[in-house]
């Protein structure tokens, strides 16, 4: 567990959005490290490849990117006014710390109106996006020498231990199945998988899916797996809702994933003793998947998830011991998908 710790730790304080960012190279050169052959394509997804014994490719994808903000304007105060890059949940944002990705980088606050001044009525309600702003603590000609319009912004929040295996962090949507990917990949360099693995970590996941629709398009794969995180266990939920900490991987059912990989993935895990929680999403899953499976004449994609509790937050939550298990489930999948391939086929 030691080193998923300190390859967590290294992606999550790393930086991805849009196209701005250092994570792609800290991914493609681990990857090196590994021995696995990897680049940075031009839309600043990473690929990296494991030569199998056999032409049938499957991509292993996790995006890479996360969610964050833009500025839009800057006022006569020097006050950013930002829009949303990805989805953030307003009623979080007030207070939290943040960081300007400008000509220089600067440590800031998102503020809004103190509720001692609100209207009785305005205490009540959760404060619009477009009344929010950041401030540098810098004057306006300080700050416009420093930030321009579409300058990215995203969350300073550092990595923290918590009890047992949980670990919090920003950024772990999917830093996660990054490296629960990687892994996967540092594991089948030392061996010749009958299929030729295609990992990438895909960019723009969280608002345009473009690394996952262009790569499953250009690379020779006949399957996918993508491996995202889930929503985790936490109070005011249902069981239906949510998927527990600790207990194990998710494996999705529902319209997108061919019913003849989900169950091979089921098998891959009795047979394997791994625990799993299945996750029924009966249309589309909210991940790369949904692009990936419907591209070209069809790609029959998977989807596995990692549990995540306080999702699109800067202290999102995942237990160690499910990123081990996602791993050790991906490659018993890997493992058999020659059977599976030749089964299809036929």
């Amino acid at each position: 567990m030691e080193y998923i710790d300190t390859l967590l730790s290294t992606l999550t304080q790393a930086t991805n959005i849009g196209y701005f960012g250092d994570a792609p190279e800290i991914v493609a050169t681990e990857l090196q490290r590994f021995g696995v052959t990897a680049r940075i394509e031009n839309d600043r997804s990473v690929v990296g490849m494991v030569k199998g014994k056999s032409d049938v490719g499957i991509m292993l994808a996790c995006h890479l990117d996360e969610i964050g903000f833009c500025v839009s304007s800057i006022d006569d105060k020097g006050r950013l006014r930002v829009s949303q890059v990805g989805g953030s949940d307003v009623r979080i944002l007030p207070g939290q710390e943040v960081v300007v990705h400008g000509r220089e980088t600067l440590r800031a606050y998102i503020g809004a109106k103190p509720p001692h001044l609100m209207a009785p009525d305005e205490r009540k309600q959760v404060p619009r996006f477009d009344e929010l702003f950041v401030d540098t603590g810098l004057d306006a000609v300080q700050v416009k020498k420093c930030v321009r319009i579409g300058d990215f912004i995203t969350f300073r929040a550092s990595y923290r231990d918590l009890d047992s295996d949980m670990r919090c962090a920003k950024a772990l949507d999917n830093r996660a199945s990054v490296a629960c990917g990687m892994l996967v990949m540092q594991t089948l360099v030392r061996m010749t998988p009958w299929s030729t693995v295609y990992f990438v970590a895909t960019s723009q996941e969280e608002y345009t899916g473009l690394g996952g629709l262009i790569h499953s398009f250009r690379l020779p794969v006949h399957y996918a797996v993508v491996v995202d995180v889930s929503f985790g266990d936490q109070p005011l939920l249902g069981e239906h809702e949510t998927s527990v900490l600790q207990k194990g991987p998710t494996v999705v059912r529902g319209g997108t994933v061919p019913e003849i990989l989900y169950q091979r993935i089921v098998e891959a895990a009795k047979k394997n003793d791994i625990p799993i929680q299945i996750e029924a999403l009966p249309s589309s899953t909210g991940t790369d998947a949904d692009a990936i499976a419907f591209n070209r004449e069809g790609i029959p994609t998977c989807v596995i998830g990692i549990p995540l509790r306080y999702m699109h937050t800067p202290v999102e939550v995942v237990s160690l011991q499910d990123i081990e298990r996602a791993k050790r489930l991906i490659l018993a999948f890997i493992e058999d998908l020659e059977m599976l391939h030749f089964a299809h086929a036929g």
